[in-house]
Order: C-alpha cells, then structure tokens, then sequence
C-alpha cells in the first residue's frame, strides 16, 4: 500500500516535472519567437534608410532613364507647338521667336532635360517632328535658328527682353529656366534640323 502510493506520487512528480519544462521550454520558444519576430522588423528598419539614401543620392532623374519609362519626356508637341507656322521675314516673326523660345525654355526646365538621356530626348523630338508636314518640317528649319539666339538672349538678360515678352504675353518675372537644361535640348535638336533651304 505504502509502496503504491510512494509509485504514485513519484509519478505525479514526474508529470509535475514534465509539465513545467513544456511550459518553460514554451515561454523560451515564445521568447524566442518574439525576438526573431523583431529581429526581422529591426534588419527592415535599418534597411529602409539605407535604400532611401541610395535612393536620395542617385537622384529621382538619373543617366539611366529609359524613355519608356516613367520619366519619359511629355508636352513636346505643346512645347514646339509655338515654333511652327512663321519663318524669318514673316510679319511678327520677332515675336514669335521670343515667344517660342520662351516656351522651349521653359519646358527645358520643367522636363529637367539635363537630367534626360539623350535617347530620351531625341525620342521625344522625333517622335513629334516626324508628324510634321513636309512645309511644317521646312518652316521649323528656317525658324530654329531665330529660336536659338532669342534663347541665347533670354538666358543671358530675360530681363532686357521684358518689353518683347510682354507683347506675347510673357512675364519675364514668373518665367523660370536654366542654361544647363537648354542645352541638354539644343544639343540634341541642333544636329537634327536639317539646313533651310530657303535664303534670308
């Protein structure tokens, strides 16, 4: 009897035991699991900076723009749409010319074009010059060069141009442009235009 019960209580002991190392070894797997948990969160958490960062220093324009992209140049038609439909010696052709490098200008600016690829650029200008009547396409030809110096002039001293630019519309003061992204579009355009074939 006494032997019976000293088996009993030996077995219940080792129960005891058993029960409280399942539950010790479910709090380690708990404990363990919770900071493998928040291992995960803290690699993220460093990670997210550090890709931000790269993200910061390559720049949202980058040399490795692709012109399907996202990033791809919009508004040209808009933005050449001014350079069409006058040449040298027609009436109002100075105005023009203001007004259609003004707006080139611009749109250099707001595109960030110095920021484009090349290829990116010229796809743009293809794309919308191709679409030009053959008068069109002459008529740019002869006025791009007007184009280019009233650009020249407009970032040398917009400010001495006030008067022909409030003929067009223009306020010299609320129009914002840089040499670098103009020339990021002359560059690519110039080679591009063919010679007028018209004398002036």
């Amino acid at each position: 009897m006494t032997q019976n019960r000293i088996l009993s209580l030996l077995v219940s002991a080792a129960l005891l035991c058993g029960l409280l190392a399942g539950c010790s070894n479910t709090n380690g797997d708990a404990s363990h699991a919770s900071s493998s948990a928040s291992e995960p969160s803290s690699v993220s958490s460093e990670s997210a900076p550090s890709s931000t960062a790269q993200a910061d220093t390559s720049g949202l324009f980058n040399k490795d723009f692709d012109e399907n992209s996202l990033f791809s140049v919009d508004g040209t038609a808009a933005a050449f749409e001014p350079s069409l439909g006058w040449g040298p010696g027609v009436s109002g052709c100075s105005l023009k010319s203001v007004q259609a490098a003004a707006t080139l200008l611009v749109w250099a600016d707001e595109a960030n074009l110095s920021a484009r690829t090349e290829t990116a650029i010229e796809d743009a200008y293809t794309q919308w010059y191709d679409n030009l009547s053959d008068s069109e396409q002459e008529g740019f030809a002869e006025a791009w060069p007007m184009i280019k110096d009233d650009a020249a002039a407009l970032l040398e001293d917009k400010d001495a141009m006030a008067g022909r630019l409030e003929d067009v519309g223009l306020d010299a003061k609320k129009l914002t442009f840089s040499e670098k992204d103009w020339n990021a579009l002359e560059d690519v355009v110039d080679p591009l235009v063919p010679e007028a074939k018209g004398e002036y």
